[in-house]
């Protein structure tokens, strides 16, 4: 049997040619729906990670709203708290202020009883006027604490010198000297430096409850009362 080797040759070489392609053709079949199937897969990962990042961005959203909204109340609150402090504070220093400018007034050469008891109202007021203070200074700035201060030192020494030299009833020469040097300081206190004070503290209150200035300067210092 004789064998035509050229024919065979081109026959295996068909066939090995043919699977060749064959798996060409499979690969790159394969290939192209892996590409696919990626890209699939990639487009639903980037929608599905801006929706959570849209809902992560909404929830801050609200978070944050939620948090100014109630930090706006509670600073709210907070001014309102101390506008009323800064309301009743007021009421008592212009009361202590007139009550003990009062005993200081009328208690010169006054050794009578009506004194004594005039002397403790006067430091009754001093005294509730500081407790008042000292209570709910956590409202007030620095500054006005120290001006409270300023206020209640003067103010106190005034009225404990009119209480002390105020009912001796019999005073030789140098005591008279001396009940009127303090009487005399009394007086200047209450025509300089506590009206001064007191105008500063209230200087102040108006700035932190956001009320215009509109007094002149030059009288800041007039105590007279309305």
């Amino acid at each position: 049997m004789n064998i035509n080797w050229q024919e065979v040759i081109t026959t295996v070489g068909s066939t090995v040619l043919g699977g060749t392609v064959l798996l060409s053709v499979a690969a790159w079949l394969i290939r192209t729906a892996l590409t696919e199937r990626l890209a699939r897969d990639t487009e639903t990962f980037k929608a599905r990670l801006k929706a959570d990042a849209d809902t992560e961005i909404e929830r801050l959203k609200s978070s944050l709203q939620r948090a100014a909204f109630e930090h706006q109340v509670q600073f709210s609150k907070l001014h309102e708290k101390r506008a009323e402090v800064i309301a009743e504070l007021y009421r008592r220093l212009v009361d202590v202020f007139w009550s003990s400018q009062r005993f200081v007034l009328t208690s010169e050469n006054s050794p009578q009883p009506g004194q004594r008891e005039e002397y403790a109202r006067a430091n009754q007021h001093i005294r509730e006027f500081v407790s008042f203070f000292e209570a709910h200074q956590i409202y007030l700035p620095a500054r006005v604490c120290t001006l409270v201060e300023k206020f209640v030192a003067p103010l106190r020494r005034a009225v404990a010198s009119a209480g002390v030299y105020g009912r001796i009833e019999y005073p030789n020469e140098r005591t008279r000297l001396q009940i009127q040097d303090a009487f005399t300081k009394a007086y200047e206190a209450f025509d300089a430096d506590i009206p001064a004070a007191k105008s500063a503290l209230e200087a102040e209150f108006r700035t932190m409850l956001g009320v215009a200035e509109d007094k002149d300067p030059d009288d800041r210092g007039n105590t007279n009362p309305p």
